[in-house]
């Protein structure tokens, strides 16, 4: 792969501004060499029709989008639509002696009224162009006296000029960006502006491949956002993963537009790289224009630098947070570590898991800090006395006490996983469930071993004992979307993937480990056996993080979505015999297409989870090709896929009513019940990435989520929330935050409706 070259990163640089002096004239683009193709390059000054366009340009004054000769089509269509429309007339030539640049001293105004009636009509101006990356420069401004402009300049998806406000000395402003065309058109629009005036425009090709933002949320130009979003980029990653190591203050910016104020912010990835995640450290100030900006600074894993990337968008008043609800934050006194998921035990102390395969067991003080911890390395010394890869280092990510634990015998149930460290070679077939009893948990029994798993993060996640004593089981995707894919090694869905399973201990083997491997991957394991101790409770789970039993009867699964790019499976024809053996019957449709590099992010859900249903993650395996809630009409269908034709529909056993919004690039994880207060029967679950806090679901007694609910007080501005649990006994909660390696404690707050 080549990089983009560094002149053009150069110029990727150049800062959004006032114009302080004239730029200097571009020179005509140089003819190609024999046998090659001349790369797209074109210099375009606006103005009246009559003032002749500078050297190296053509002019552009105002005509509709048509053909403008030496195959090139250009002009003005209406903002937002491909419909041409003519601004002949709102050209303007200020003839300023004392500015005597003319790509300066011309105009076109994109929003004057054009009609009798005085009705603006705003135009975008559009290029045609091959698809591909360009590097464009924009300038807005005018030379002459006027000074009642608000100048907008967005290029393609990202802005380049925002809220410029011309003075009697700084008349102009430009931008430079890098952006990726996809639909033949290169389109400069001056939506958001009052009054805006476009100068020149240059635009030359950008060769060789690069990562790039495919889209982000908030939206370039988006209005009301909450100020405590987060702002998500979705990524395209021809080589891999982003670096993490460069996702710094430095190349990841929020900044207030008015006084260029740089916003504290965490800046993170996904587990998967492939996403960059800003979030503030506290609220935005309400009513506000901000700027994100990503610079060629960041990395993928190959080395390779990112085109930079720019949006505006401007914060709304925020919703007030809920009345009666409050919690404090505390100083937990845990010890610093990369701690997954925590829980309190029989014995009344709380248990930590973490990354590396510890376990750190807390005595819990009457205030509710933590006292000195036990420290168990019985997985790390299980991991080397059996040899597996990585030993001594393993991730415990499911924690689970069993039903018949007494305060003195205390025995723990963990998934125990390869750990991920950023290199995408983590082996197939290499997860266990495990059980830890004996004095300290030191004695360690393999009780699954085969378990799929993902190149990277996705792995066997939380586990939870059901009401009716067996172990349920969140079994991660090996991909994005269903069907193999780069940014996942190419690794496929396997028949356990992207599930959550149920584990029977009373028809486990009498001797362990049950290797569940399965046929697909070379092993004999049949999970619709007759007896079979391991099966399929629930599929399409792409990556259910927790598993929550609700006092209700239901079973709750907050899951990660995938972000834009993953490949989907087509049906095939004809269809695997496996199709025939389907829980629900044989396969009978419907008939899908592939999607490959999907466009579209899906969501994060919670699932309400039921038996022998379908939650959208494809798994060729199982004979399930539908990615979320297909397409089924023309119109706009829950959880669709635009991707899809319309007339496509989701799979017949998918559970729509079962299928809650967690919010796009939430990363929903940890999740519990809470019990009495002012909360009490809520769903909490953390937002790993965008928001960075706690979310409160009301639950039915029949099942049903209503109310999301964000912005409780003590619920927000945490550093990657990962999981969370409470101490029933006393109404707190334990929060796993793994940016800053804590466990931090909220107190409910007398008086606020939530105390004990």
């Amino acid at each position: 792969m080549r990089p983009v070259s560094r002149f053009l990163l150069t110029l990727c640089l150049v800062a959004t501004g006032p114009l302080a002096a004239p730029l200097p004239a571009a020179a005509a683009p140089a003819a190609p060499g024999p046998g090659t193709r001349a790369a797209f390059a074109l210099n375009v000054n606006f103005s009246d029709p009559a003032t002749p366009p500078p050297a190296g340009y053509r002019r552009d004054s105002g005509d509709a989008y048509g053909d403008r000769g030496a195959g090139v089509s250009y002009g003005w269509v209406r903002i937002g639509t491909t419909t041409p429309v003519a601004l002949v007339g709102n050209g303007r030539n200020r003839g300023k002696a004392s500015n005597p640049d003319v790509r300066l001293a011309t105009l076109m105004h994109a929003q004057l009224p054009t009609t009798s009636s005085g009705t603006p009509i705003p135009g975008a101006w559009e290029v045609a162009v091959p698809n591909g990356a360009y590097a464009v420069t924009g300038v807005v401004g005018d030379a002459g006296p006027a000074v009642d402009s608000v100048h907008y300049l967005n290029i393609e998806n990202q802005n380049a000029v925002a809220a410029f406000r011309p003075d009697a000395t700084t008349k102009h402003a430009s931008g430079t960006r890098v952006v990726n065309v996809t639909d033949g058109r290169l389109t400069l629009s001056p939506q958001a502006g009052t009054n805006t005036k476009f100068n020149y425009v240059t635009i030359v090709a950008v060769t060789g491949v690069a990562p790039s933002v495919r889209t982000s949320t908030p939206a370039n130009l988006a209005s009301s956002v909450d100020p405590t979003t987060s702002v998500v980029a979705d990524l395209r990653l021809p080589a891999g993963g982003v670096n993490p190591a460069t996702l710094t203050a430095g190349t990841v910016r929020l900044t207030s537009v008015a006084d260029g104020r740089q916003v504290a912010a965490n800046v993170i990835t996904s587990g998967g790289g492939d996403v960059i995640n800003l979030s503030p450290t506290a609220p935005l100030a309400a009513g506000t224009l901000y700027r994100f900006d990503i610079t060629s600074g960041v990395q993928d894993l190959a080395g390779n630098a990112f085109q930079p990337y720019s949006i505006v968008f401007a914060t709304g008043a925020g919703a007030p947070p809920p009345p009666g609800v409050a919690f404090e934050k505390v100083t937990s006194g845990a010890v610093s570590a990369s701690y997954t998921s925590v829980v309190k035990g029989p014995d009344g102390r709380l248990y930590a898991a973490t990354l590396n395969g510890y376990l750190y067991r807390y005595p819990i003080s009457a205030d509710g800090t933590l006292g000195s911890p036990t420290v168990i390395s019985t997985v790390r010394t299980h991991a080397v006395a059996a040899g597996l890869s990585g030993a001594p280092n393993r991730t415990i990510v499911g924690l689970a006490f069993d039903p018949a634990s007494t305060p003195t015998n205390p025995v723990l149930w963990i998934t125990d996983n390869h750990q991920f460290v950023g290199v995408y070679d983590v082996p197939d077939w290499s997860s266990h469930i495990a059980r830890l009893s004996g004095p300290d948990l030191g004695t360690y029994t393999d009780v699954v071993t085969g378990l799929p798993r993902s190149i990277k993060d996705h792995e066997t996640n939380s586990i939870a004992f059901g009401p009716d004593g067996a172990l349920y089981v969140s079994q991660g995707a090996n991909n994005a979307m269903g069907a193999a894919d780069p940014t996942w090694g190419n690794r496929p869905e396997h028949l356990l993937n992207a599930a959550v399973l149920r584990l029977d201990p009373a028809r486990l083997p009498a001797i362990l480990p049950l290797n569940a491997r399965t046929r697909d991957g070379g092993g004999s394991y049949d999970p619709y056996a007759s007896g079979a101790p391991l099966t399929l409770h629930a599929t399409g789970i792409r990556n259910a993080y927790d598993l929550v039993w609700h006092r209700n009867g239901h079973l709750y699964a907050p899951t990660n979505g995938s972000a834009a790019g993953g490949n989907t499976p087509a049906t095939p024809n004809p269809l695997p015999a496996a199709c025939t053996t389907r829980p629900d019957g044989p396969y009978t449709g419907p008939v899908v297409p592939a999607i490959t590099s999907n466009p579209q992010a899906e969501t994060d859900y919670v699932f309400d989870v039921k038996r022998n249903r379908y939650y959208g993650h494809p798994n060729p395996t199982r004979c399930e090709w539908v990615l979320a809630g297909g397409n089924p009409t023309s119109g706009v269908d829950a959880y669709q896929m635009t991707a899809y034709p319309a007339g496509t529909l989701p799979d017949r056993n998918l559970d729509l009513a079962g299928i809650y919004d967690a919010g796009l690039h939430a990363s929903a994880n940890g999740a519990v019940e809470y019990v009495g207060g002012a909360l009490d029967g809520r769903l909490l679950y953390v937002r790993y990435s965008s928001g960075q806090d706690i979310v409160a679901f009301d639950v039915a007694a029949d099942g049903r989520l209503s109310n999301r609910r964000t912005g409780i007080t003590g619920f927000t501005g945490f550093n990657q929330p990962l999981d969370l649990t409470q101490d029933v006994a006393t109404g707190n909660l334990y929060v796993t935050e793994l940016g800053a390696r804590r466990i931090t404690l909220l107190r409910p707050v007398v008086g606020a409706g939530t105390a004990r």
